[in-house]
């Protein structure tokens, strides 16, 4: 009987010792819990999942875990005056690491088989990499604690810096309802998807994508083109979504539309610009000029721009394609026969007096150029329409040629050129414009007082010309059409109108101050060329703008993504 009793007890303090240890393995293995929130299903197997470590002493396990970090180049933060709250390991490396290129392949590979387990930062990532907006030199992996992964989060968060977020977004199409990163409340959104933010109790600013569709409302050539303007050409895309832009004509540094306008208000008013035309007014003109001196570069264009764009910037487009038509019909062979075009990823040239020029190499180079100009100076009337000309733009004159007769077609159609230029023309034309004003200023003779001199000659030449159109208004109003057709009279009467004012400045008079006025008019025709399709280009209806408001400070923080 007692060794019945002994066995039952036996059996009992087995079985108590089971549950026990159990019990104990439970609470033991319950320590390592957020692994599941780390693991390689929720990275998308961009980085290696979740690991445990066990501490004896503490008798419990931790979780160590890889995210990802991405960062723009330095130069991008450096433009802007402010510091990435992120940097990855290996930025410094800008073709990227072994590591960081693989990130970037294996992102673009598995976006089309991503899943809703995985963390939307991933999904950020892949379209971020597919689009380009991100390589192998801006991404990079950081080992992480469980520990910090609050408990009620079902994913491991990622650190995003807000800017970066900011720009890249852009870059891909999104549009901005809400960017205050000292709150942490970020809000946009676009075809691809969007970004919404809300307040966590310990991380702050918390950020969720969601995805809405695999192709953007822009098309993938024209976010790869914003992607490779957002990483390059020293900030100016970036500087550009917030209202800032350099100005080549007083000094090489950014600074925000309302001051550069500001610098062109005087010579407006002294140049007869009315101060209450219903049509444009003087800060639409001011605009205007500004964005004849200014650093150029494709950009999806800033809300802080609308407001300020000139319409009479459609009257000089229209009336240049008028002006090829007319070339066309009169000498079809030299017409057809420009077949060039410059390349919007071709190398930067840097030129003129240390002063930087966004602009690509010229098909046929600096040569050609240069010949072209000295033919037309040759003339008695020289004209920038011949020079400024590219193959998307030859289609657009023959498809007006191919409907009516041209000037007619372009009188008679009211649309915004902005609804059927597409952004490439207009970025190759500005691009062919810079060219010719770099060597047009190269060419001249020093004894003019140097390039900065000109410039200022050049501005009250323009200043006269646009005055004339402060009370026409857009094409579109159907009030245009007299201004389109007689702009190229309208605009070197204005000339001849400043010239008068500035030969009486060279006393005595140089003997080559004939061949300076055609240096100066041509300078004018081309850079009032480059501001109209700049002003048309910034305010194109067809790609998305950033929704950013007027004066808003640039500014960044830390933030997570979950």
């Amino acid at each position: 009987m007692s060794d019945t009793a002994a066995l039952a007890a036996l059996i009992v303090a087995a079985v108590a010792l089971l549950i026990a240890s159990a019990q104990l393995t439970q609470q033991l293995l319950s320590t390592a819990y957020v692994i599941r929130k780390c693991d390689r299903i929720v990275t998308g197997g961009l980085t290696r999942g979740g690991t445990r470590h066990f501490h004896w002493r503490q008798f419990r396990f931790t979780v160590k875990y890889q995210t990802l970090q991405f960062a723009l180049p330095l130069s991008v933060y450096a433009s802007l005056d402010i510091s990435s709250t992120v940097q990855p390991e290996g930025s410094s490396e800008p073709q990227g690491t072994a590591a960081s290129n693989l990130i970037v392949e294996q992102a673009s590979k598995t976006r089309p088989h991503r899943s809703s387990a995985q963390a939307c930062w991933v999904s950020l990532v892949q379209d971020l990499a597919f689009s380009a907006c991100l390589v192998g030199g801006d991404i990079g992996t950081k080992e992480e604690s469980g520990d910090r992964i609050p408990d009620d989060l079902t994913v491991a968060p990622m650190r995003v810096d807000s800017i970066t977020l900011l720009l890249t977004c852009i870059a891909m199409g999104m549009q901005v309802f809400k960017y205050s990163p000292t709150t942490g409340e970020i809000t946009l959104s676009g075809g691809l998807g969007s970004v919404s933010s809300s307040a966590h109790p310990l991380l702050g600013g918390l950020l969720h994508y969601s995805v809405f569709s695999d192709e953007s409302a822009m098309g993938l050539e024209v976010v790869k083109t914003h992607a490779r303007a957002l990483r390059g050409q020293g900030g100016v895309w970036a500087n550009a979504v917030f209202g800032r832009f350099m100005d080549l004509s007083y000094r090489p540094q950014m600074v925000h539309l309302a001051e550069l306008m500001e610098r062109k208000l005087p010579i407006l008013r002294a140049c007869g610009w009315p101060e209450n035309s219903p049509a444009d007014r003087i800060g639409g003109a001011a605009c205007f000029m500004v964005f004849g001196d200014v650093d150029v570069s494709i950009s999806a264009p800033p809300s802080v721009i609308r407001p300020y764009s000139a319409h009479f910037a459609e009257v000089i487009v229209r009336a240049h394609h008028m002006e090829l038509s007319g070339i066309s019909q009169r000498d079809p062979a030299w017409f057809n026969g420009m077949k060039w075009s410059p390349s919007p990823t071709a190398p930067w040239m840097k030129e003129v007096e240390s002063l930087q020029f966004s602009t690509p190499h010229w098909y046929g180079g600096a040569p050609e150029i240069e010949s072209c100009l000295r033919k037309e100076l040759e003339k008695e009337k020289p004209q920038a329409s011949r020079l400024v000309i590219c193959q998307p733009l030859i289609e657009v004159v023959e498809w007006f040629t191919g409907t009516l007769r041209s000037d007619e077609a372009i009188e008679n159609d009211k649309r915004d050129p902005s609804t059927y230029c597409p952004i490439a023309m207009m970025w190759d034309l500005i691009c062919i414009a810079d060219m010719h004003l770099c060597h047009l200023y190269t060419m001249m003779h020093p004894r003019f007082n140097g390039k900065k001199a000109t410039l200022l000659l050049v501005a009250r030449m323009i200043a006269v010309s646009i005055s004339k159109l402060a009370h026409v208004g857009p094409p579109s109003w159907g009030d245009a059409s007299l201004a389109v057709k007689q702009w190229p009279q309208i605009f070197m009467a204005a000339c001849n109108e400043a010239w008068l004012d500035i030969e009486k400045e060279f006393d005595p008079p140089h003997e080559d101050m004939e061949l300076y006025r055609k240096q100066l008019t041509l300078c004018a025709e081309l850079s009032t060329l480059r501001s109209a399709y700049y002003t048309v280009m910034m305010r194109a209806a067809h790609p998305l703008g950033p929704g950013l408001v007027e004066g808003m400070s640039i500014e960044t923080s830390l933030a997570y993504m979950a």
